[in-house]
């Protein structure tokens, strides 16, 4: 029999996330034993810290990729979003599993339209692209807020907010069906970039990458490649207002992308097609920043 060691965070979603991938690879190999290794990252021992310039490139991956380099385990699941866009040497994404909805949602306190919010409506997130789309298409305050979707929604119960705007994926996963939720139209609200797939990541070359290899989607990989070369060829970091999303037809890839200046004040988008994830995602981005430097 052989045993990997799978890293994870300790978040609830995390904690689904990594049982769901564990689950579908001992069916792939009857044989494997799996433990889990909880490890705590910058992101969930700086709860307070905002998501702007100061925030660490890869702060919910970081130890987690270290104890890879380590070899104190053999595996990750990560949500792909939070993967910093540089590869970092020695590690591999060994499958990209098939995604979940891509879509934010929105749950509100009270029952609410979209397009019809009330003045001044409290809104929780911390992120800087929903911040950024919402005071584009709504008059709201932003109230920034952290945590795991349980927490976030909670928040709900008390008086100082009207609503919260979180990844559909994590909601279904976690099987979390708030009475007011709001499906976002993807075309004004471009989610993040990879949001709701996940990312497996192995020591490359290693026996883990090898069983790993058995769950990945060629389909999502090329969707969410596309998206991730995007985000890297603009240097996006975790304060860049900024959304992709890809569309697959056969071979040919429609890519979405949004963009924001950093105060969010104006927004620019394009949907480039090809059929080469990289340069379309690199396409779209020298689009994208040229019209956003041009007044």
């Amino acid at each position: 029999m052989t045993t990997l060691r799978v890293g994870t965070r300790g978040s609830d979603l995390a904690l689904w996330q990594t049982s769901w991938v564990s689950d579908r690879l001992r069916a792939a190999h009857p044989s494997l034993s799996i433990d889990r290794i909880i490890i705590k990252t910058h992101g969930d021992l700086a709860k307070e810290q905002r998501f702007d310039a100061e925030w660490p490139v890869g702060g919910f991956v970081d130890a987690i990729e270290q104890a890879l380099l380590a070899e104190r385990i053999d595996f990750a699941v990560h949500s792909y979003k939070d993967l910093q866009t540089a590869s970092t040497a020695g590690l591999v994404i060994a499958a990209i599993p098939g995604r979940e909805i891509v879509h934010d949602v929105l749950v509100t306190r009270e029952p609410v339209t979209l397009d019809q919010l009330p003045s001044g409506f409290r809104l929780g997130t911390s992120s800087p692209r929903r911040i950024a789309q919402f005071r584009r298409f709504g008059d709201v305050t932003i109230v920034e807020i952290r945590g795991n979707v349980p927490t976030r929604i909670a928040k709900l119960d008390g008086d100082d907010l009207d609503g919260v705007v979180l990844a559909g994926a994590g909601l279904k996963r976690l099987n979390i069906n708030p009475p007011n939720l709001i499906e976002l139209p993807t075309d004004r609200f471009v989610p993040a970039p990879a949001q709701g797939a996940l990312a497996i990541q192995a020591r490359e070359g290693s026996e883990a990458a090898r069983l790993i290899g058995v769950l990945d989607d060629s389909s999502v990989r090329r969707a969410v490649d596309a998206e991730r070369h995007f985000l890297r060829a603009i240097d996006a970091g975790c304060h860049t207002p900024v959304g992709a999303l890809t569309r697959l037809d056969g071979t040919n890839i429609a890519l979405h992308g949004q963009l924001f200046s950093d105060d969010g004040e104006k927004m620019v988008e394009h949907i480039q097609c090809g059929d080469d994830p990289t340069v379309v995602g690199e396409q779209l981005a020298d689009h994208l920043l040229t019209q956003l430097r041009n007044p």
